[in-house]
């Protein structure tokens, strides 16, 4: 019993072997072969990169395979929209419980303008970081800066 499950296991397994792969096979004489390239055109232009990282960070920076890097500017964006939103519900509460011209009320709109501006410029930071990214990766050279010497 036990030799035959060893004889068809070899049997399966050799039945199921792959083929000869494309790339170990011998081309033809007169076939061209596909340039041999380090970096691939981007899915997006710069200004369709922007635009969408615009519309919902991080977007772009995921579609042209920076995916850590969307997530943050994502995260960093529903953080900030979740904090105006906390911030204006508290806003209100301090409107209806005190004075106009409390410290309270006025801490809290205080605090509305900077969460609203924080969550702008997440925005706009996502966006020209996904233009940036597209189009260093459109010219076929990587980015990095320059050493200055101490």
């Amino acid at each position: 019993m036990r030799r035959g499950a060893i004889v068809l296991a070899l049997a399966l397994g050799w039945a199921a072997r792959p083929g000869a792969l494309p790339a170990q096979q011998a081309q033809e004489p007169g076939a061209a072969a596909l340039p041999d390239t380090v970096f691939s055109q981007p899915p997006l232009s710069p200004g369709g990169a922007f635009f969408r990282s615009l519309v919902l960070p991080g977007w772009a920076q995921a579609e042209l395979g920076h995916e850590a890097r969307g997530a943050f500017y994502f995260f960093a964006e529903a953080f900030s929209l979740f904090m105006v939103a906390r911030t204006v519900q508290r806003l209100s509460h301090a409107e209806r419980t005190l004075p106009e011209d409390s410290d309270v009320v006025s801490s809290r709109k205080q605090q509305r303008e900077d969460w609203i501006a924080l969550a702008v410029f997440w925005a706009f930071f996502s966006a020209a970081d996904a233009w940036f990214s597209c189009s260093a990766s459109r010219s076929g050279r990587r980015w990095a800066p320059k050493e200055r010497p101490c």
